[in-house]
């Protein structure tokens, strides 16, 4: 009888000049919804921008989806800011500005 296999740890993402530059995606579009937003808002309209479609389309949505996660949990030591927050716990799909990110100026 075959054992399961232990669940993998992930590694914790990395802080990356594209990830630094999606999260200003996210951070604009959000600030154009107000402050927040159901994420499939956010990620559709950045995709909507850059005109990506397809196969490319399902490669930004994750590379977005890595960015909001890094600047919403930023490891402890991380060079990560955090930016975003969500507001309605931790299984919510609504993506907002943290606090903080809400009060500065970019």
């Amino acid at each position: 009888m075959a054992q399961a296999s232990a669940p993998r740890n992930r590694k914790p993402a990395k802080l990356t000049p594209a990830k630094v530059r999606l999260a200003a995606e996210i951070r604009d579009q959000l600030k154009a919804q107000g402050g927040a937003a159901h994420r499939d808002v956010v990620i559709g309209r950045i995709l909507q921008r850059r005109g990506v479609h397809g196969p490319a389309a399902e490669r930004t949505r994750r590379a977005l989806l890595s960015a909001f996660e890094l600047h919403a949990h930023p490891e402890p030591g991380s060079e990560a800011r955090r930016l975003f927050d969500l507001p309605f716990g931790p299984d919510s799909y609504r993506w907002a500005l943290d606090e903080r990110a809400r009060a500065i100026t970019f």
